[in-house]
């Protein structure tokens, strides 16, 4: 005979715990168990403020700890957040939000911000930044909390392309180098690497091939 552990809820208990996932969610947003969603939020938001990592800059023990409280709070709420697909409900969330895309379209991917203003979703040190209701560029800290977005060429491109040089477009510079961790109007940003556009096509570059090399040529 198999007796089970059970939490106190009744669930299975997590293999490294005495509570069930849900349960330890709970705890580490200093919820009990029968914590409503808006419950969560609100504990969320404040534990994402008291444990900022900006917070303890000039102590770098205390902001290890803050940082690795932090991934523990985030997690908690992805966890306490998600919801089993239903077939029921019309359309189907984007697993990624780009360029154009709305305040809840990015909501919907990204999850609540740890931060936000009205033009700007932040989220650790990863930032969105909005003109209206329209996604229009981004900073993404993929060691922090990445950024679940795309960019991709609105046009066609030879798919044999394995480097940019001056005078390539946009889309040959994302065909060739993907979604930049950074974007604006005149610059794609790939970690400390930068491209630099003018009249839509590249007039020069900063290449930090430390981080993200870029895949550039000169002819």
């Amino acid at each position: 005979m198999v007796i089970m552990d059970l939490c106190e809820c009744g669930s299975k208990i997590d293999e490294y715990s005495n509570l069930c996932a849900r349960c330890a969610a709970l705890q580490a947003l200093n919820l009990a168990s029968g914590a409503t969603d808006k419950d969560i939020k609100t504990a969320y938001r404040l534990l994402v403020k008291v444990w900022h990592p900006d917070l303890f800059e000039s102590d770098k023990r205390a902001k290890a700890s803050a940082e690795e409280k932090m991934c523990n709070i985030i997690a908690a709420f992805r966890l306490l957040s998600s919801r089993p697909c239903d077939s029921s409900s019309p359309g189907i969330i984007p697993e990624f939000f780009t360029i154009g895309s709305t305040k809840n379209e990015v909501l919907a991917v990204q999850g609540v911000p740890t931060a936000y203003s009205p033009d700007t979703f932040e989220y650790g040190r990863s930032k969105v930044f909005f003109v209206g209701d329209k996604v229009v560029g981004w900073e993404d800290a993929p060691l922090w909390i990445h950024l679940n977005v795309r960019l991709r060429p609105c046009h066609a491109v030879d798919g044999g392309m394995h480097y940019f040089t001056i005078g390539s477009t946009r889309d040959e510079v994302l065909a060739v180098q993907g979604t930049p961790t950074g974007f604006s109007h005149n610059t794609f940003e790939y970690g400390t690497s930068k491209v630099h556009f003018r009249d839509g096509r590249v007039s020069s570059w900063d290449n930090s091939p430390a981080w993200i090399p870029l895949k550039v040529q000169v002819h």
